[in-house]
């Protein structure tokens, strides 16, 4: 167990260099504290317990920590079950793992329209893990299943209000984030709830300048380079914005369609595959209202992604300010 998925580590201690906390780990952390005041809360895993952040879950409350073994769609099921009974399963499972259980995601919570929350690790590009495991697959195949609240943080902060928001909410939800750490943040004393479907405007337009008006729409850990961004489009004349999404499903289209009355044009930017995916989320819903912006969605194409850095496989395909703002300026020039 302890040579499966090596990656880098230091020679003589055999250990890999020291990390900032990721997702998984203040997810873990973050569920068992919630645990710790909260009886109902329960934990599965699939054989990924140490993977998935579970572990002090697990030490610290045995008897509601659940590791079925490798059967994604048995620990659906089971949720459902443990739902339907009064408890509030927490579900934790890698994207590409997911996969193995869409049916009984459907089937078995959310036309019973039953409170498991689903903790989508490994969402995005995996790195070293290559083709099988790269996690793009699960905005496209679950977003279209009644019910379901899909979330997505851009920080380990954000990712806190989400479990409680979750908790909170009395049908299913999922919340997706990367392998990769996320900025560094430092945590207010109290953390709370988000409402349900209110993306938030992290970069509002430039006052009092002239020019046309693009909104980018960022999932999660892309909002940093949303940011970066707009920052060479402004600087070039083009008034931009950005929207953290927060919420794939339901999307606010209060805001969307409040920006679209003085928009140019819309991008949207994921870790996920283009197709089916957010960016066609933020199209449906713009055309919708009635709405003809042109609408470019950023992410990964219909081909299967393969193994390199996040870093590596973002250059290749696109995913750096540079030729994001180059893009656009084209796109606004040209529509």
């Amino acid at each position: 167990c302890d040579w499966h998925g090596v990656g880098a580590f230091e020679l003589d201690s055999k250990h890999p260099p020291e990390a900032k906390p990721g997702y998984s780990q203040v997810f873990g952390e973050t569920l068992a504290a919630l645990a710790d005041t909260n009886p109902s809360i329960v934990a599965i895993t699939a054989a990924m317990c140490g993977g998935t952040g579970l572990e002090p879950f697990a030490a610290r409350h045995p008897s509601r920590f659940f590791d079925v073994g490798i059967c994604e769609s048995h620990a659906v099921v089971f949720a459902a079950g443990l739902a339907s009974s009064g408890f509030r399963p927490f579900f934790a499972v890698y994207s590409t793992f997911l996969q193995r259980a869409v049916d009984c995601v459907m089937h078995d919570v959310c036309i019973q329209n039953l409170p498991v929350v689903f903790c989508v690790d490994r969402a995005g590009v995996v790195g070293s893990d290559g083709p099988t495991h790269h996690g793009i697959y699960d905005i496209p195949m679950l977003r279209c299943l009644p019910n379901l609240v899909m979330m997505q943080p851009k920080d380990t902060v954000e990712l806190v209000a989400m479990m409680k928001t979750a908790l909170a909410h009395t049908g299913p939800s999922l919340i997706r984030y990367p392998r990769d750490p996320g900025p560094a943040v430092v945590p207010p004393p109290v953390i709370e709830a988000l409402p349900v479907g209110v993306a938030e405007v992290v970069q509002a337009l430039q006052e009092g300048s002239q020019g046309p008006v693009v909104w980018l729409w960022a999932l999660g850990d892309m909002v940093p380079l949303a940011c970066a961004t707009v920052q060479l489009l402004t600087a070039s004349g083009v008034r931009a914005g950005v929207v953290n999404a927060r919420f794939i499903k339901p999307l606010d289209t209060a805001l969307l369609c409040a920006q679209a009355a003085e928009a140019s044009a819309f991008i949207t930017l994921e870790n996920g595959a283009v197709a089916g995916g957010f960016g066609s989320a933020v199209r449906e819903a713009l055309a919708a209202g009635g709405f003809v912006q042109p609408v470019r969605a950023y992410g990964w194409c219909d081909a299967f992604v393969g193994q390199g850095t996040t870093r590596q496989l973002m250059e290749d395909g696109g995913l750096i300010p540079e030729r994001l703002a180059e893009d656009i300026r084209r796109m606004v020039r040209t529509s």
